[in-house]
């Protein structure tokens, strides 16, 4: 069994990689807090989803999807160029063949994973779906908004409120609409904390 402590003592990690976004008191969210967030998130929606999906599939992926995190690190996305993503992607695929390599009698951990990473299941769908409501989760819950918008001319702001954005969750009527009231509980605290007019002000 010293494989299987070996692989708790990496996954561990992610308990202390923090990842961009911040939460209501005011510290930098973990990556195992954001997964953590994403299953909770899941359960609750289950009975809104018109899609039937294996929700023990979906908690796996909750819990898997950024375990290469736990030894490649997280990258903002706004750091991320073509090349960047290029050697991201290199790195956390060796992160996770050595983090998996450990779990010689669960095949289906890498299946998971894998199946994560392809997008075409509806359980993958909708796990990638929550990774990114779960974004808009601290932003709505922040204990400061200004922290959003330093970042290259309001390059989050601009991504959040866009139509391109907002058409990604139309596959599931439910998660277009949490996204939609985060959205506009967002743009209130916006308005009313930092004098930012999202109409007139993000474009």
């Amino acid at each position: 069994m010293q494989a299987v402590v070996d692989f708790f003592q990496i996954a561990e990690r992610l308990e202390c990689e923090y990842r961009l976004t911040r939460m209501s008191d005011g510290q930098n969210q973990s990556v195992a807090s954001h997964s953590w967030n994403m299953a909770m998130m899941a359960m609750v929606l289950r009975p809104y989803l018109v899609t039937e999906v294996d929700m023990v599939r979906v908690y796996q992926m909750c819990l898997l999807h950024d375990l290469p995190e736990a030894i490649a690190h997280d990258i903002p996305l706004h750091e991320q160029t073509d090349a960047v993503r290029a050697q991201k992607h290199v790195q956390e695929m060796a992160a996770i063949n050595q983090i998996l390599s450990l779990l010689e009698k669960n095949d289906d951990v890498r299946a998971c994973f894998d199946e994560y990473e392809a997008r075409n299941s509806p359980e993958a769908r909708l796990v990638k779906a929550l990774d990114v409501l779960d974004t808009g989760v601290q932003h709505m819950c922040a204990k400061d908004l200004s922290y959003v918008g330093m970042y290259n001319n309001n390059f989050y702001w601009k991504m959040f409120f866009s139509d391109d954005f907002i058409r990604f969750f139309d596959f599931e009527p439910a998660l277009r609409d949490v996204m939609c009231e985060i959205r506009r509980r967002v743009a209130n605290r916006m308005k009313n904390e930092l004098g930012i007019d999202v109409q007139r002000d993000i474009k």
